[in-house]
């Protein structure tokens, strides 16, 4: 990913859930950053898409895991 997308991405995450940690990932040299995801308190994916079963209730944020 490069660093322009990376930033959009993050940007947008910003704007959509507000200030919230990176809480998890893991980049190395020979696996660079391919995705950015946020995640509910029960680790479920919400960003970039909302893969939860009932979209009306509130989300618990546990944050956003680079991968």
């Amino acid at each position: 990913m490069k660093v322009s997308a990376a930033i959009k991405a993050l940007q947008d995450i910003h704007q959509k859930f507000g200030d919230i940690a990176i809480t998890g990932g893991a980049l190395s040299e020979d696996e660079p950053l391919s995705n950015i995801i946020v995640t509910d308190k029960g680790g479920v994916s919400v960003y970039p898409t909302d893969n939860r079963k009932d979209r009306s209730a509130e989300i618990e944020m546990d944050g956003v895991f680079l991968t």
